[in-house]
């Protein structure tokens, strides 16, 4: 059996959304070890848009009233993956340790779940000098290229854009009203939420010629450089279900520690009612459509909040 158009098989794209993209997105900003990793999918650029699904949630800061929406793609997708509908969600933002190398989704499996994704592609490379595959030799060094300049494009297009106003020492508490009933809390320094809810986040032909060249290779080569993609897909895959941090622009986004951080709520209302009276102020529920303005045994006496009439002006259509 002839297996001339076996390389056909590594332009495959099993999902709109790569591993590869989604383990990018999740990371912030690629490091230049990622150009080592292989995937299904290697040839499709990356859309932003892609990642959040068109959605750009609406978000009320509980400390001083103000509505927003989240513009981030990359955190709106990593907010998509961790909420849980009817729970509310508490998350803590912090920056990245000073001197330490935070593993991105934990330091255990970051290091048992990257070593095969990069180990078993590139041992080919000694496989196939040892063979002297010249043609396999050259579909792999032009699929490490792609990789190379896929990977530095990525970098140069996610450094960190507008975040607004620095507000030094200053602790901030946002409210994200996600799709399919989904709520987030996220809890952290102003500066430090600013930097992953705001601003934007954020081509490959050689893969194309690789795959060309790769047809002139050796059987035993071409079976073994789509194997260790397909192997890397699904390792990728499997890491990125693992994952349960979002690192962008030097920050880590994960579920807070504490007691009762996924909360399940019977109804919206309840939540809204509960965060009214734990924080004072009834102004950021108003303008979320999450209280009716008129419903007095919600209002506060906190001098800073605007009359309720006022604030049904503002009300986000959700």
């Amino acid at each position: 059996m002839s297996l001339a158009l076996l390389p056909i098989l590594l332009l495959a794209t099993p999902s709109v959304l790569t591993p590869l993209h989604t383990y990018t997105a999740l990371s912030g900003r690629p490091t230049w070890l990622d150009s080592l990793i292989y995937c299904l999918g290697m040839q499709t650029p990356l859309a932003p848009s892609s990642l959040n699904e068109g959605e750009y949630p609406a978000v009320a800061a509980m400390t001083t009233g103000y509505v927003f929406r989240v513009e981030n793609q990359a955190t709106v997708m990593y907010l998509q993956r961790i909420g849980q509908t009817g729970h509310l969600t508490t998350l803590d933002v912090s920056p990245v340790v000073a001197g330490a190398k935070r593993a991105r989704n934990g330091p255990g499996w970051y290091t048992i779940m990257y070593l095969p994704l990069i180990v078993p592609a590139h041992a080919l490379l000694v496989r196939a000098q040892l063979a002297s595959d010249r043609f396999f030799l050259m579909s792999t060094l032009l699929l490490l290229l792609s990789r190379l300049l896929s990977v530095a494009s990525l970098r140069a297009r996610t450094l960190p854009s507008w975040h607004g106003e620095p507000e030094p020492g200053v602790k901030g508490d946002l409210l994200v009203l996600l799709s399919e009933d989904r709520w987030v809390r996220m809890k952290g320094l102003v500066d430090d939420l600013k930097a992953v809810t705001s601003g934007k986040w954020f081509s490959r032909l050689l893969v194309y010629i690789a795959v060309v060249i790769l047809a002139n290779a050796t059987d035993r080569g071409k079976i073994a450089l789509v194997l260790c993609t397909f192997i890397a897909h699904g390792v990728l895959a499997v890491h990125n279900g693992l994952g349960k941090e979002l690192v962008m622009n030097g920050r880590v986004v994960k579920v807070s520690d504490a007691v009762g951080s996924v909360k399940k709520y019977p109804r919206r209302l309840v939540m809204a009612r509960e965060l009214v009276e734990e924080t004072g102020r009834s102004d950021f529920a108003i303008r979320l459509g999450m209280i009716n303005p008129d419903d007095a045994h919600l209002q506060t006496h906190d001098p800073d909040n605007a009359d309720a009439k006022t604030l049904a002006e503002a009300v986000v259509t959700m």
